[in-house]
């Protein structure tokens, strides 16, 4: 076992969970950190017309993101399912269709952005001085779709096998890469805004190309390892199929409704947005701001959802059910604490980190009103998010998908319209609607969690131990 991997079918869970979780914490803070850079050196450099247009793509370019990343998280699920039953078959078939789809899908998306992205910068109202723009960064950008998928997917599948530690390693070096070129290709390039896009499709095509590599030679040698040991387990079919054609119908059963909750979310805050809006622009202001600092609390919470889905994914597939709840247990243990205890500082001392982002004196005391409200509320997000991953390794994502759509689509919708015809349409009463949300979605989840934990519960009085079976090596004929 290469010491970068972690096995969450045996040994203590609490230290595992930990080491596991902050790599992906710290390769959330250098995604974020490069992926501002183009708007960092757009808006320094190339003028406020370029730093709007990357600006008004961002909703096009985060919507095919969120459905790329929904596949990686389908590819996680089924890998760590098949590395928790042992079964190397199995692994090394989801890795040759990780390359396949990146290329195909990433390709048909890149394509569809190229082809559609003026009409829909055209319908989202794009003002007509950076049109232009914008639509050039776009087709420029959209390539790197590719080579994105294709990093977050291998990604996924080391994560599902515990090794969350290369992906940020590869990540770093690509966030640097990104943050260099673009200060290059702005001064040399004779469009600045294409060479902000390039700079991008280079350093996420490092990231993808190294990812891979890495995750190919590994899995070649552990196949190697396994073959000498001459034992190897076997999967549940109805986990991991055995033909590439229903492997890749199992990836977009589980992925797609990942990627469509990822864009719900997306256009709920848009909704959220217009209603913010409404408030003028010192709430705009205060709301801009607290979602970059609730990146902050969000992250270790994200983290500590794909440790769960992950750790109950393994344990599945070596039918180990009796650490799952658990596993799950540890998790919400971790994040409610750590959670509770960044909270109560934003709670006291928030006024200081939205300084950091606009000193107005108004936009910081709005900006507080939204912390009164949900920064103490804000540990039931660790809730929501370990519950809802886990229930998700059960191969439950359109469940998952559902409950989000109907607590932060139409709950958050019918909350604000109730508002308004009340008449107490505020910043506090807007920023009302996350933690009520949150918790009616916590509440749905445990229902569900609890119903699917229950089978294996009764399950766990019958264990069954993984089918092995022995892998004779072959004679050399040389």
């Amino acid at each position: 076992m290469r010491r970068t991997e972690i096995d969450f079918t045996e040994g203590p869970i609490m230290g595992k969970i930990i080491k596991f979780i902050l790599p992906i914490i710290g390769a959330y803070l250098i995604q974020q950190a490069y992926s501002s850079a183009d708007l960092i050196f757009a808006g320094q450099k190339l003028g406020n017309d370029a730093a709007a247009a990357i600006g008004a793509s961002n909703l096009i370019v985060v919507l095919a993101i969120g459905l790329c990343g929904g596949l990686s998280v389908g590819t996680g699920i089924m890998f760590s399912k098949a590395y928790g039953a042992k079964d190397r078959d199995a692994q090394r078939r989801i890795g040759s269709v990780v390359l396949m789809l990146s290329l195909v899908f990433g390709g048909a998306l890149t394509l569809a952005g190229v082809i559609f992205s003026r009409p829909m910068l055209i319908i989202m109202q794009t003002p007509e001085e950076i049109l232009g723009l914008a639509t050039r960064y776009i087709q420029v950008y959209f390539p790197s779709l590719v080579p994105m998928m294709l990093f977050n997917m291998t990604a996924g599948v080391l994560r599902g096998k515990g090794n969350s530690t290369i992906p940020m390693i590869f990540q770093t070096i690509a966030g640097g890469m990104n943050v260099l070129l673009d200060a290059l290709f702005i001064a040399v390039w004779p469009d600045g805004i294409v060479g902000v896009a390039i700079a991008s499709l280079i350093s996420q095509t490092f990231a993808a190309i190294a990812t891979y590599i890495y995750f190919s030679k590994t899995e070649r040698t552990e196949r190697e390892k396994t073959i000498e040991q001459g034992i190897q387990g076997k999967v549940d079919e109805a986990d991991v199929p055995s033909t590439n054609k229903a492997l890749v119908a199992r990836i977009f059963s589980l992925g797609l409704p990942v990627g469509f909750q990822s864009m719900l979310v997306t256009l709920s805050n848009i909704f959220i947005q217009a209603n913010i809006n409404l408030l003028g622009v010192d709430s705009i202001s205060a709301f801009t701001a607290y979602f970059k600092i609730e990146l902050f609390m969000y992250y270790p919470i994200m983290s500590l959802g794909q440790a769960a889905m992950f750790m109950v994914g393994q344990d599945l597939g070596a039918k180990k059910y009796e650490r799952i709840r658990p596993a799950v247990m540890a998790c919400i243990k971790i994040g409610v604490p750590l959670v509770l205890a960044i909270s109560t500082v934003m709670f006291f001392f928030g006024n200081y980190a939205y300084a950091v982002f606009n000193p107005k004196p108004e936009v910081i005391s709005e900006g507080m009103k939204i912390f009164y409200v949900t920064a103490f509320p804000y540990f039931i997000y660790v809730i929501l998010e370990v519950l809802s991953n886990a229930i998700r390794s059960y191969g439950k994502t359109k469940t998952a998908m559902v409950v989000a759509l109907i607590n932060y689509a139409a709950a958050r919708a019918g909350l604000l319209a109730l508002y308004s015809a009340l008449g107490i349409m505020n910043i506090s009463w807007v920023a009302s609607v996350f933690p009520i949300t949150w918790l009616s979605a916590t509440i749905t989840y445990y229902i569900i969690w609890k119903k699917i934990r229950d089978v294996h519960v009764v399950k766990k009085e019958k264990p069954e131990k993984p089918e092995l079976k022995v892998v004779r090596k072959a004679s050399s004929g040389r």
